[in-house]
């Protein structure tokens, strides 16, 4: 396997160099994000991570060959990271900068006759945006987008680059499975189409009506690819994930959401990521994100949490709601609307939902004794 050119590599005995260079010589070990909880260690094999980026590359970019560039954004000691920004450019001796180094605002060194591959998280499609007439002048350009849902500026940036050689590929799957399945970034304004499973993925049947409706399934996959926890002799046959989708046949589906991004408030199904979807839509740039909270009246519910710098004055609870209101019918609103200093996230731009918890909690706290400071003057 070739060694890839690494612009402004560090040593690879360096804290930040991928998993195999902290002497796992058999398997690499990821960590899941701890987005919802404890982070958990998955170990993969080398020829579990060759396949991976090879079988991706092959759907999103093309074959060997195909490739002059890669930008990574991507952490290396993520799994994501490690394989487009590890595997991917030794397999294919193609040269890679590692701009998850770079400051966030870093604008990555593109080169105008190199066909390019971008890395990306939530985080960088901003930067890509102000990149737009950049991107446009290079011969070809894919962008993968892990498996978080793509935000508002990605669509964004697709839409202004339709019609050049710029294309955008999301990727669904977790620590623990890889990749599973893939499909194009949509533009601005287009519903997104079906995804599609990698070649070596298989869809296993499990019902489950009472999270997504009739036809609704888990997303229970097998495929040689599959991690395994260190407690486990071998690979599972199959994994569970947490999402919950309707298949279109063998290798297609719908995806409706994960389960823990579903509540079921006065009787009524709310799909969280459908409701940030609704105030995203609504109030431009304005950061918002949905946690499930257990009621003493309804059992579940949620609440709707803003980043404050992201929020314009005038804008507070009342919009939220009209605008839940308008995109969803029906649909109850939220608990409560809150601000907060920050939203926190993981390094890959995943919400840290422990830990927003926390902030919440601390943000009650100092709004409670205020109040009562206030009433004691009274």
């Amino acid at each position: 396997m070739a060694s890839p050119r690494v612009e402004g590599d560090r040593d690879a005995t360096g804290d930040d160099a991928g998993p195999f260079r902290r002497g796992h010589a058999e398997e690499a070990e990821f960590t899941t994000s701890g987005h919802t909880g404890d982070p958990v260690a998955w170990r993969r094999t080398h020829a579990q991570l060759r396949a991976e980026a090879t079988l991706v590359a092959d759907a999103a970019v093309g074959p060997a060959g195909s490739l002059d560039h890669i930008v990574n954004f991507a952490p290396i000691h993520h799994l994501y990271g490690h394989l487009f920004g590890e595997v991917l450019p030794r397999l294919w001796d193609v040269e890679v900068h590692q701009a998850w180094r770079d400051e966030v605002t870093a604008v990555p060194p593109l080169r105008g006759a190199a066909r390019t591959l971008l890395v990306c998280l939530p985080s960088s499609w901003p930067l890509l945006r102000r990149l737009v007439p950049a991107l446009r002048r290079l011969p070809s350009v894919v962008a993968l987008h892990s498996s978080a849902a793509p935000t508002e500026a990605a669509g964004e940036v697709v839409r202004a680059l339709d019609g050049t050689g710029f294309r955008a590929v999301s990727l669904l799957g977790s620590t623990e499975t890889g990749a599973v399945a893939h499909r194009p970034v949509a533009p601005t304004g287009v519903e997104p189409g079906p995804w599609r499973l990698l070649p070596d993925v298989t869809l296993l049947p499990d019902p489950c009506p009472d999270a997504g409706g009739e036809g609704a399934h888990r997303l229970r996959v097998a495929s040689p690819r599959l991690g395994r926890r260190a407690d486990m002799a071998a690979p599972p046959a199959s994994w569970r994930l947490a999402d919950v989708v309707r298949p279109l046949g063998p290798r297609e589906f719908d995806y409706l959401g994960r389960t823990s991004r579903l509540v079921k408030a006065n009787g009524r199904r709310v799909w969280l990521d459908q409701v940030e979807a609704a105030v995203r839509a609504a109030l431009p740039g304005v950061e918002a994100v949905c946690l499930p909270v257990s009621d003493p009246v309804r059992g579940e519910h949620y609440e709707v949490c803003l980043a404050a710098g992201s929020v314009p004055a005038g804008t507070g609870a009342r919009e939220v709601r009209a605008a839940i209101g308008a995109a969803l019918p029906g649909a109850p609103g939220p608990r409560a609307v809150h601000t907060v200093p920050e939203l926190p996230r993981t390094t890959t731009g995943k919400i840290r939902i422990p830990a927003l918890r926390d902030l919440l909690d601390h943000v009650r706290r100092e709004a409670d004794a205020a109040a009562g400071e206030a009433l004691a003057r009274a």
